[in-house]
């Protein structure tokens, strides 16, 4: 059972609307695509939001239930061990157009640079600006993970703390991204 301090909001949550929206984000399948979104490096709410309007239409459409939505979800999730990652992200949504991003609390944030010779030829590394990337390549910035998911999936590495160790003694890491499906 999940715990709800409303301050700021108290008024809103104990009204019928805050109680309905608080069992609505309470759910475990509402629960699990919050985690989901979150785990995916994506503000949580995105995983919601289809789900909220189904429900409520245009009653989530007001800033202040929109306010009290991400101050709610910040509390379920702080609850099931997820920590703030960072605020104001912009989406192109409805019916938010900022939200937060949530992590755990061992996650690590990587930066991604391609080759511009060649982008399968990757270099991983913990800093996004002023990055210690390997000489005599241009390299082009490509993305930014901190999920151990994304991280085996999308470039291969299967044990973080390698990679973190590698970055401290080398500045990067150097992987090579191979296709995945090949045309017959």
């Amino acid at each position: 059972m999940f715990a709800y301090r409303p301050e700021k909001f108290a008024s809103l949550y104990a009204s019928d609307l805050g109680q309905r929206i608080w069992t609505f984000l309470t759910r475990p399948e509402q629960v699990a695509r919050l985690e989901t979104a979150s785990g995916l490096g994506k503000p949580a709410v995105e995983g919601i939001e289809e789900q909220l309007l189904e429900e409520f239409r245009e009653e989530v459409l007001a800033d202040r239930v929109k306010q009290m939505i991400g101050h709610m979800v910040r509390q379920i999730l702080e609850q099931q061990g997820w920590v703030l990652d960072q605020v104001d992200v912009k989406l192109q949504s409805v019916p938010f157009s900022k939200a937060a991003r949530y992590r755990r609390p061992d996650w690590v944030t990587f930066h991604a640079f391609r080759n511009t010779s060649d982008p399968r030829d990757v270099a991983i590394t913990d800093r996004r600006q002023n990055a210690p990337l390997p000489a005599n390549t241009r390299w082009t910035y490509y993305a930014t993970f901190a999920s151990p998911l994304k991280a085996a999936v999308a470039f291969g590495v299967r044990d973080i703390r390698q990679l973190r160790q590698q970055i401290h003694t080398h500045g990067f890491q150097r992987v090579r991204i191979e296709r995945m499906l090949r045309r017959a």
